[in-house]
């Protein structure tokens, strides 16, 4: 799949970029890896306990590094400031400066001091470490970002060719991260979409809908309360954005099928028109993502985690070489 077809990519400004990985024995990695550096896609940088374990593991199925930065852990390279920060955030979680100085001496937690000392724009694991892992590590190095009230993720949805219902890239939230947003939360998850999806498609406009078993009204339940609460946050969030439109409660059917919303919500601009998607919980999220990636026969790239101060990412530790590739990418973007 070529995402150049789909997202606004600036191949100029994207090859300027680098993207560091860290999980440097794993081929699916190392094959992602290469391919970048091949293509001159972006710069690569794999972080390796041991340089030339990682180089030889790659040589000896063929896959060719030699576009790609493969260093050691020094943290001598890193500015002593922000060890000395690292470390003193440590310590008032509990840790020993000897323990929290160990953290950097691990492929993870270096790669991603290695991006919080401006050395690359972007961090992608989570093909062999496991998702809390990486968030609990990203929280601790990088930060949430200025403005945001927690960490949530993203799927970029592109479907199949001659789809019926659905012909353009469409964003799911959140479908990796928060079991079970609050009203406030599910807000925030959506005005970070939101921005994201303004940033990949700035043609066009955004038609936000917040998903659940209700359509306006159509049903009531206690569980509903929070995902009509987050609606009209956000809608008064970006009341006076000119190409931002907001719905909710609405079912999956009548945000994405204009013959569905007609009898459901005829006096809706979003509903039909949908392209960001807010489902209730994870639940829901993951659920739905897979059903269209398995059955649907969508593209689903991702996860991209947002909210955190610095770009970094979380794969599914189902991801194929190609996964890694398109989510490197779109991190860059």
């Amino acid at each position: 799949m070529d995402l150049k077809k789909y997202i606004n990519i600036d191949d100029k400004a994207i090859k300027s970029k680098k993207i560091v990985f860290c999980e440097s024995f794993d081929l699916r990695v190392l094959e992602a890896a290469s391919r970048l550096a091949r293509d001159e896609a972006c710069k690569v940088c794999i972080v390796s306990e041991n340089a030339l374990k990682t180089e030889s593991i790659a040589e000896s199925v063929g896959i060719d590094l030699s576009k790609v930065e493969v260093i050691g852990i020094e943290l001598q390279a890193l500015n002593h400031e922000k060890i000395e920060a690292f470390i003193a955030h440590r310590v008032l979680k509990g840790e020993t400066k000897e323990e929290a100085l160990s953290h950097l001496q691990t492929p993870l937690y270096y790669a991603l001091m290695y991006l919080k000392n401006g050395f690359a724009d972007a961090f992608l694991c989570g093909a062999v470490y496991d998702s809390a892992d990486v968030l609990r590590a990203a929280l601790s190095v990088v930060g949430i970002a200025p403005g945001s009230k927690l960490i949530s993720s993203y799927f970029l949805m592109i479907p199949p060719p001659n789809h019926t219902a659905i012909t353009e890239p469409v964003l799911f939230a959140d479908c990796a991260v928060n079991p079970v947003p609050m009203a406030l939360g599910l807000a925030d998850i959506a005005v970070q979409t939101i921005k994201n999806f303004k940033k990949l498609f700035p043609a066009r406009i955004v038609n936000a809908a917040f998903l659940s078993f209700s359509t306006l009204g159509s049903s009531q339940h206690s569980s509903l309360s929070k995902v009509i609460d987050a609606t009209a946050m956000i809608k008064e969030h970006f009341q006076d954005d000119k190409i931002v439109n907001i719905e909710g409660e609405v079912q999956f059917d009548a945000a994405i099928m204009p013959v569905v919303a007609r009898r459901k919500a005829p006096d809706s601009k979003v509903c039909g028109h949908a392209n960001v998607l807010i489902f209730p919980d994870l639940n829901s999220g993951n659920i739905g993502y897979k059903i269209a990636e398995r059955l649907g026969g969508f593209n689903a790239v991702g996860p991209i985690i947002q909210g955190l101060a610095l770009p970094v990412s979380d794969l599914s530790r189902g991801a194929d070489a190609e996964d890694i590739y398109n989510t490197a990418l779109l991190m860059l973007v």
